[in-house]
């Protein structure tokens, strides 16, 4: 005997399909995965400074400076940071945040423009103190995300 699909298999499907839909979400813009930026850092003066390739009209949204191994709740972030982008460099006054001599530090920031609403670009950066040099340590997967596959550098 051969069963034909009818009425009652039509609303279990449908039932299925719709819990399917709502405890997965709707793929939309949102959910595109934009991996993380990195740049270098150098020192101007007292000034620490993030380089900044094809900086446009972008400004900082908000700004992260932490200790390296933070945990995320404990993580300190300032949304009106009053820095700007000069010359492609973001550079953080020591009346901003005064890096110790000694240490690592996770700076997270975020840039807006207003030409580009809709590109947020959200770098992340490791940055080392020695003596009052400062310098780039590499990040590890879970400070950073990266695209699939990208070269990950050992420390």
């Amino acid at each position: 005997m051969v069963k034909v699909f009818g009425v009652g298999m039509f609303w279990p499907v449908v039932f299925s399909g719709l819990c399917l839909g709502v405890l997965t979400g709707c793929p939309g813009p949102g959910d595109r995965f934009i991996p993380h930026e990195t740049t270098s850092v150098s020192k101007q003066g007292k000034n620490v400074c993030f380089n900044i390739t094809d900086a446009q009209d972008y400004q900082p949204a908000d700004i992260g400076i932490n200790p390296r191994g933070t945990p995320s709740k404990e993580k300190n972030f300032n949304f009106s940071p009053e820095l700007t982008i000069d010359d492609g460099k973001l550079c953080i006054p020591p009346s901003f945040y005064h890096f110790p001599d000694n240490g690592r530090f996770v700076v997270e920031y975020i840039l807006v423009s207003k030409k580009h609403e809709d590109e947020p670009r959200k770098f992340v950066v490791g940055v080392g103190m020695n003596n009052e040099q400062v310098y780039n340590f590499p990040l590890t997967d879970r400070e950073i995300a990266r695209p699939y596959g990208s070269i990950q550098v050992s420390e």
